[in-house]
This record gives C-alpha cells, sequence and structure tokens, in this order.
C-alpha cells in the first residue's frame, strides 16, 4: 500500500502551498495575523504586508461593509460565508469569491480566490446571450430542431411560429405544424423537412389562422446530425411578413411601371443602360426578355446616336437641380408617334450611385391638334383677309355695273337715234348679266356653306351634254376657238345634269378669260377603269405651280385688278367634291392650263 502523502504532516505546507489561495487570519478585531499571499491585484499581492493592518481598511467601502457583515454572521453563528465580491480599482474591475471560516473563538481564516477571468467569461456570454435574445426579438427569428425519426419539431423564438413568440422551447408534432400551415404549403413543408439530401436549404411558407393575417415564414435548415440513433435536423425560422409585403409592393410598382402606357427608361451616368420597360422596348425595337444592362444608351434607344448627346443631356439635368424637362422629336413611324414630352429625374440607388430615370408621353395627338388649330387659325385669318378684299373688291364690281345700267337706263329714252339706242341697249344688257352673275356667284357660295344644295342625280349621256354646250358657245372672231372633243363611244353615268354643266360653263369661261384670241379651249372627255375625267384645255397664259392650289380658295385672285370674285373656281370645286368627284389642274407659265374633273363611274353603257 503506497504510503498517505496527503496525510503526511511534512508534506502539507508543500500541498497548502501548490493548492490554496490567498488565506488571512483575521482577529477580533479584523486585524490580520498571518497570511498567505497569491493573489495579483492592486490591493492584494505579495508586495503588499498585510500583517496587522485592517483588512477592511484595504479595501472599498461598499465591499468592505458586505464583509464586515459577514464577519459579525460567522463569528455569531460559526457558519462559513460563501459570497462572490466587486472589486474595483483603477485598472479594471476585478471579482473574487471570499471564503470565511471561523477558526477559534479569537480567529477567522479567509479565503480569497480570483474569479476574475471566470466573471468575465460569465458576463460575455450573458451580454451575448442577451443581444441574441434581442436580435431574435428584433429579426423575428427563432430555433428549432426537427426529429426525423418522431416527426417531432422543438422550437423557440420570435418568428411567429404558430402564431405564437416563445422563450422556453415548445415540442410540437409535424401534423400539429401542418395545421397552421397554408393548405398550398403543405406538401412543400413536409418535402423540406424529409428531404435529407441536401443539409443547407430554405423554404417559404404561410400562416394561416382563422380570420389572422397571413404570416410569411422562411425557414433553414442548416446543419444534421445524429443523436442516440436518430437524425435530428437543426435549422432557424425568420418572420418575413414585412420582406414579402414589401417585395410584393415593389413587385407591384415594377408591374405597373413595365405596363405602364409611357415610355420608361433608366441609365447610370456613363450611358450603361439599366432598365427600360415595355412600352420603351416597342418603340425602340428591343426584345421583352433582352438583357440590356450591358448595352449603352445609344446601342439601345432612338433619341440618343452617340454617347456625346447622352453626355449632353445628363449634363441639362445636372444643371436643372435633378429634374429636366423637354420636347423629344424622335419620330416612331411604325406607331404613328411624331413627338413626345419627357421628363428626366436623378435618383441615387442602394449604392449611392445617380440613376437617370425618363419617362416620356405621347403627345402626337396633341401636337396634330395643335397644328390644325393652327392650319385653322391661319385660314381663319385668310379667310378674313379675301373677305375684306372680297368686299372691297364687290363694292368695284357691283358698282361698275351698276353705274352703267343706271347711267344708261337714264339716257336710253331720249337716245333718238336706233343704231345708237341699240348699242347703249347691249351695254345695259352686258352690265345686267355681269351684276345677275355676281349675285348669282354670291348666293351659290352661301348655299353650299349653308349645306343646302341638293343633287339630283340621273342617267346621262354625256355627248349629250359635250353637244349641249357646243350649241352654248358659238364660234366668234372675238374670242379663241373652243373645241369640243366628242368621243363616239356614248357613254351614259349617273350624275346631276345641270350642275356638271354649271362647273363646265364656269372652267370654259374660265379659260377663255386668259387665253388669247387666236388661241383654243379643248373641251372633252375620256373613259377610264373606273372613272370619267372631263377635262378643259387651253394655251393661255398658264399658272404658277406656286398658286395652283390657291387658285381654288374663296375670293382668291391671281390679279387683283381682274374682273370678277374670286368666288368661281372656288363654287366648282364644292359642287365637284359633293358629287364624289376631284377637281383638279396642271398647268405651266405660257403653256396654258388642263383643268380635269373626275368622277367614278357608277353606270356605262
Amino acid at each position: 500500500m503506497e504510503k498517505k502523502i496527503l496525510h503526511d504532516l511534512k508534506f502539507l505546507e508543500k500541498i497548502l502551498n501548490i493548492t490554496c489561495d490567498t488565506l488571512l487570519l483575521i482577529n477580533r478585531d479584523n486585524i490580520c495575523v498571518d497570511a498567505i499571499m497569491k493573489t495579483n491585484n492592486p490591493i492584494l499581492n505579495p508586495d503588499v504586508d498585510v500583517i496587522g493592518k485592517n483588512i477592511l481598511s484595504l479595501l472599498p467601502q461598499p465591499t468592505s461593509r458586505l464583509i464586515e457583515q459577514e464577519f459579525a454572521f460567522c463569528r455569531q453563528t460559526g457558519e462559513t460565508s460563501n459570497l462572490n465580491y466587486d472589486l474595483p480599482t483603477d485598472e479594471q474591475m476585478y471579482y473574487f469569491k471570499f471564503l470565511i471560516h471561523k477558526f477559534d473563538d479569537e480567529h477567522l481564516i479567509c479565503q480569497y480566490r480570483d474569479i476574475t477571468q471566470r466573471s468575465n467569461m460569465k458576463h460575455r456570454l450573458k451580454s451575448a446571450l442577451t443581444a441574441q435574445l434581442e436580435v431574435g426579438k428584433v429579426a423575428r427569428i427563432g430555433h428549432w430542431t426537427y426529429d426525423l425519426q418522431h416527426q417531432e419539431l422543438t422550437h423557440n423564438g420570435y418568428s411567429n411560429l404558430r402564431k405564437r413568440n416563445l422563450e422556453a422551447p415548445e415540442k410540437i408534432t409535424l401534423a400539429e405544424l401542418l395545421t397552421s400551415v397554408h393548405p398550398d404549403d403543405r406538401k412543400g413543408m413536409e418535402a423540406f423537412l424529409h428531404n435529407d439530401s441536401i443539409e443547407y436549404s430554405t423554404f417559404e411558407y404561410r400562416i394561416k389562422q382563422s380570420a389572422a393575417p397571413i404570416t410569411y415564414v422562411r425557414a433553414t435548415k442548416y446543419a444534421k446530425r445524429l443523436e442516440n440513433n436518430v437524425y435530428i435536423i437543426e435549422g432557424f425560422s425568420q418572420n418575413v411578413s414585412d420582406f414579402i409585403k414589401n417585395r410584393n409592393e415593389l413587385e407591384m410598382v415594377l408591374a405597373v411601371v413595365d405596363n405602364a402606357p409611357y415610355s420608361i427608361f433608366a441609365c447610370h451616368k456613363n450611358g450603361n443602360m439599366a432598365f427600360a420597360n415595355k412600352a420603351c422596348r416597342q418603340q425602340n425595337g428591343l426584345n421583352e426578355q433582352e438583357d440590356i444592362t450591358g448595352l449603352k444608351i445609344f446601342e439601345c434607344l432612338r433619341e440618343f446616336t452617340t454617347q456625346e448627346a447622352w453626355d449632353l443631356s445628363v449634363q441639362k439635368i445636372i444643371s436643372a437641380s435633378g429634374y429636366y424637362q423637354y420636347r423629344c422629336d424622335t419620330i416612331y413611324p411604325e406607331l404613328d408617334i411624331i413627338g413626345s414630352e419627357c421628363s428626366s429625374l436623378m435618383i441615387k440607388n442602394g449604392n449611392g450611385e445617380d440613376i437617370v430615370w425618363t419617362i416620356k408621353r405621347d403627345i402626337s395627338d396633341q401636337l396634330r391638334y395643335e397644328e390644325q388649330l393652327l392650319r385653322s387659325k391661319e385660314a381663319a385669318e385668310e379667310s378674313e383677309r379675301l373677305k375684306s378684299a372680297f368686299i372691297s373688291n364687290m363694292n368695284h364690281e357691283i358698282r361698275t355695273p351698276l353705274s352703267a345700267i343706271m347711267g344708261f337706263g337714264s339716257i336710253i329714252a331720249d337716245t333718238p337715234d336706233p343704231e345708237l339706242r341699240k348699242e347703249y341697249g347691249e351695254l345695259l344688257n352686258a352690265n345686267s348679266n355681269q351684276l345677275l352673275r355676281l349675285i348669282t356667284d354670291v348666293l351659290e357660295m352661301s348655299q353650299m356653306d349653308a349645306g343646302s344644295v341638293r343633287l339630283k342625280n340621273s342617267e346621262v349621256s354625256l355627248k349629250g351634254i359635250l353637244n349641249e354646250l357646243s350649241l352654248s358657245f358659238l364660234p366668234s372672231d372675238e374670242r379663241p376657238a373652243i373645241i369640243f372633243d366628242i368621243p363616239e363611244r356614248e357613254v351614259v353615268a349617273r350624275l346631276d345634269r345641270g350642275r356638271i354643266i354649271q362647273v363646265l360653263v364656269n372652267l370654259i369661261n374660265n379659260s377663255l378669260k386668259f387665253t388669247p384670241p387666236e388661241g383654243a379651249v379643248h373641251v372633252g372627255y375620256t373613259l377610264k377603269n373606273d372613272y370619267i375625267e372631263f377635262y378643259v384645255k387651253d394655251n393661255g397664259i398658264g399658272i404658277a405651280k406656286e398658286n395652283q392650289e390657291l387658285i381654288f380658295n374663296r375670293f382668291y385672285k391671281i390679279n387683283p385688278l381682274d374682273k370678277g370674285t374670286g368666288l368661281g373656281l372656288a363654287i366648282c370645286k364644292g359642287i365637284v367634291e359633293q358629287m364624289n368627284g376631284q377637281l383638279s389642274v396642271k398647268s405651266e407659265l405660257g403653256e396654258g392650263a388642263t383643268f380635269s374633273i373626275r368622277f367614278p363611274l357608277i353606270e356605262q353603257v
């Protein structure tokens, strides 16, 4: 049997020096009468001589008061005190355990044990646990383990699993859990827990109970271990309802932006594309699924043809304090877009980088309406000008024949010479006809404006119209020759005979007015596959190209000094268009003019 070293008195000092902490022998006056110093702090260490000193006077006052109470307790009861105390110093906080034993009636023996390292570790662990709990509360995270064999889930934390937050673990069966899971997610939840081929994976599911709002939970499993021959899955769950709500709202906003009827695009300041919605892609011929994030803006959008054009646009936006409105005249013929109203603004993204967002609104209809208003305004101003000129001209045109009528009417009765009376009568008749023609033109135009012109269509012989006109314009040495080109083939069409003759007479008279006596006027028609075309062709002075459209305007006269109201051709054009026809002119200065009247062929013999 080995010698009992621990019981051998000669080894007692060595054993005591190896195993014990600081030992203090204290008398009734709390004076230290003996000590073994093994601690190392600013107050108690081998360099401090504590023999003969009141031990309580060496310690901080709050700590000394507590120890003094324990001294009294041990002396009175004889029981041992075993408490932990703080020892604050200028350097740091120390912690120690102080065991107090009653040695005899006069003395106490005290054992000082430094527990600073252990206490600091304990405080750190406690702080870490507190922080973890607080993070769990804020992030709404809970921990869980799943027993694959028994299909039991042990969970705690703040993920709001089953609509409850737990600080203490709770054990439930998978069947119980699935009663709280949305029916559409239950199969996925089972597969997630039992699929052990992948240790780390995530699964999002919904919790739905009674009328409460749906809770969205993201479960993550991160480990699998074997415990008592049973596989345990470890994971955590996070309540992501706010995230899902924000994500859904963001997806909704993106869907609205992507499907908006405006062209919307985003671009980095350096010209790299970031986003283009469906309308923008459609305008610029980009595929909806095409990834454009690596492309330059001038490679994608017609509005910017070069990098310099984009850089200039960025500078304008910066100069406008990040918000710039402008008009884009880029044309998209396939979409019938002739102009857009643009708003560009500069917004920082999550990385602090400036992104330029641009919204383009199609204003083609507005531009067309404005253009129409401008044309109407110009037409109204021109009409007003022409009316003023017409009134001035009418004043002259009416006064001239009226003065002649009044003058010759007063002297014709006093003229005995028959030849002279006959001459005065012819002048009186000519001026009367001129005055009647003026009044007729004005009334005709008024009827057209009021929409009271009525057509009387009937089956009409075109050869018959030309024959009738040839009888109305008999040959005369005082005017150009009128040649009627009457074809042999008879054509019968459904037209208003009176209006056709009226238009042709006006055109013939107009040609006679501007054709010299030695010239000629040709009148006829040609038959095409689906239309009839009357023509009045002369070899007179001709019409300049810039005036060929204007001559059909009301009150317009190339030469303001010419006789007439300037209504003849306007009346002809109005009548022809009411008959679904077209009146046009072809002419060269000095080479005459050809007026054409084209009607659709309704009936042919």
